[in-house]
């Protein structure tokens, strides 16, 4: 790219070849300096599209090849994730791809700077953890059967009858198990979602409650408050652990809290 193309913020022109459009990764703030050899979608350099004040993280990309493969989204989060270790930075949708640098300074950069300038002051010093909690099988299964006498009436009634025996008593016994499975998800969700949200200045509940899952939640967290979560959680996930696994995945840039990106 020349001097006079970053100057204007422009991605310089598309390689030869096919098709070429502009894979969007994410917005930065338009000072950013990318790291050395960072490669996006089909191992492509990454790019910056600049405004005055955010700059579009990009990629040029064959239209002419299928998209949304695995590899472009493991792509497209490896970025993410690089650059939000140095900088603030908003995700935009997987799989957005604009015509070419005029596009996107024209189309999504210009007409929203204030939007995006607000969103990445959001975001500064900040990174998202995900959150899952699981039930261990066994254990809570156990537990509705010592607790709800109708489960361990009908659990005893069919057990050792052949599989196309007392169905109405199965489909009974099914319906119990579910719901008691879901009643005991929701209550647990909120049990840990009471514990961990003190260190989580935003949180986005990424799929309800259900019977095996007890949480998938995406938690917005001060980089100094970081390490005290992950303490607690260990301290939780020892107490708990004979009936609930819990997986924290993080820091990565922060997929659920970029606003209308």
């Amino acid at each position: 790219m020349t001097s006079a193309a970053r100057r204007a913020g422009r991605s310089g022109p598309p390689p030869p070849g096919a098709d070429r459009g502009l894979f969007v990764h994410g917005v930065v703030p338009s000072g950013t300096v990318l790291p050395d050899g960072l490669l996006g979608v089909d191992q492509q350099p990454v790019e910056l599209v600049r405004s005055d004040r955010v700059a579009a993280v990009v990629t040029w990309i064959d239209l002419e090849r299928p998209p949304g493969r695995r590899a472009d989204l493991l792509a497209h989060q490896a970025v993410l994730d690089t650059l939000s270790q140095q900088v603030p930075v908003a995700p935009v949708r997987f799989g957005s791809v604009l015509e070419d640098d005029a596009v996107v300074l024209d189309e999504m950069l210009r007409p929203q700077e204030d939007v995006f300038e607000e969103i990445l002051g959001q975001l500064v010093g900040r990174h998202q953890f995900n959150l899952r909690a699981t039930y261990v099988e066994e254990v809570v299964l156990a537990e509705l059967v010592t607790t709800e006498p109708e489960i361990r009436t009908l659990r005893e009634r069919t057990r050792d009858l052949p599989e196309d025996a007392a169905y109405g008593d199965r489909v009974r016994l099914g319906e119990l198990v579910a719901r008691g499975l879901q009643a005991r998800s929701e209550e647990d969700a909120d049990l840990v979602l009471d514990a961990v949200l003190p260190y989580a200045v935003a949180h986005e509940v990424r799929t309800p409650p259900s019977a095996m899952q007890v949480l998938d939640v995406a938690l917005l967290v001060d980089d100094d408050r970081a390490g005290a979560l992950e303490d607690h959680l260990e301290g939780l996930a020892e107490a708990v652990h004979e009936r609930i696994r819990l997986r924290l995945l993080g820091p990565v840039a922060p997929y659920d809290f970029a606003g209308s990106a």
